[in-house]
This record gives C-alpha cells, structure tokens and sequence, in this order.
C-alpha cells in the first residue's frame, strides 16, 4: 500500500511561538516523558506509552501533512518544544480535528492553547482548504472545555458515555465543539457570529 503524497509542511510564528510540522529528527527524550506522563496523558483518556526513540520517529514519520499533521508548539525564546497539536484532515469534507497535548507543565494556564491555535485556525481556513474546524475532549478534561469555550467554538452536542476510561472507572462523556471558517472570520473582526 502507498503512503498518501506529502503536503506542504506548516511554518508560522504568534506572538510567543513558533509552530511547525514535526519530522522524525524531532523525537527527543522530553516527548517521551510527556508520552509515559499520567497528568499529561490522562486527561486525553489517552494510554501511557513507554515508545522508544525508534517508535517515536516512526510515529512522527506517519505524518503527511496533507491528512494528518503533527505541529510542534515551541517557545520563540528557549526554542524548547514545549507541546504538539494533532490535526485530522477530511480532505472532501474540508473539516480538520484539532488535538492539543501541552507536555510542559510550567505552561499550563498560560494561554498556550488558544495562542497557538488561533494562528492554525488562520491557517487551515484561508490556506488550507478548510471550512469546518472540529474538537472533542473529554468533558472531564476541564482546561480544554474551558479553551474551545474561551476562543468562540459551538458545542454542538454530548456523546454521553462515550469511551471506557484508561484508567478504570465509569464510561466518559466527550463534548464537541466545532467552528465554521465564517464564524472564525467573524470572531476575528469582533463581531458575534
């Protein structure tokens, strides 16, 4: 089977960062920890992965940035990585899903989020294509609730127990949120869309 034809490759700046698509050379021991990380992993009802340097490259060699985008969230001062988000493409829905994994802990609560997927909403609507923009946290997973709220994305409904939890417990609740390209422009010039 042959891999989906590689598109352009993301590069933008915000205020306090600078986003890329991520390539194998990015595998580093810090993603690694933030991967075998209960705090960081447990609020994406994600597993704990103990991968190797070998599996990470292989992971982040999955990309392409046509379908399915791996971006870097680096600190424009340190220039140490400090998150990643996940975007899914539906090339003929022209709708993208965005995840967001923010690894270090010393950024937590300081507006990285919205920041950096401010500049990403920008860029997949007026250059990339896309019309509809989708999230779906756990509804337990307060800080990104709070962010798709925050930056003017609808909650469009509740799959109520959605997905076994990781780590034991009771079924979950996922929350979407979405946002169209209209609504996203009319955000930015100030008006309520």
């Amino acid at each position: 089977m042959s891999m989906p034809p590689k598109g352009r490759p993301v590069f933008l700046e915000t205020k306090r960062f600078a986003l890329r698509s991520l390539k194998p050379s990015d595998a580093s021991e810090r993603w690694s920890n933030w991967l075998k990380d209960p705090e960081v992993m447990g609020p994406l009802n994600a597993p704990i992965r103990k991968w190797t340097a070998q599996e990470l490259m292989a992971h982040l060699a999955s990309t392409d940035n046509n379908e399915r985008y791996l971006i870097g969230i680096f600190d424009l001062t340190s220039k140490i990585q400090i998150g990643f988000f996940m975007i899914d493409v539906d090339l003929f829905h022209r709708r993208a899903t965005f995840n967001v994994v923010i690894g270090e802990k010393a950024w937590w609560g300081k507006g990285v989020v919205n920041e950096a997927r401010a500049a990403l909403l920008d860029e997949f609507f007026d250059n990339r294509g896309i019309d509809k923009a989708s999230g779906m946290p756990f509804a337990r997973n307060f800080p990104a609730v709070f962010n798709y709220k925050a930056q003017g994305w609808r909650h469009e409904g509740t799959l109520r127990s959605q997905a076994l939890p990781v780590a034991g417990g009771s079924r979950l609740d996922q929350f979407q949120f979405g946002l169209t390209k209209d609504e996203w422009r009319d955000l930015r010039a100030g008006r309520t869309p």
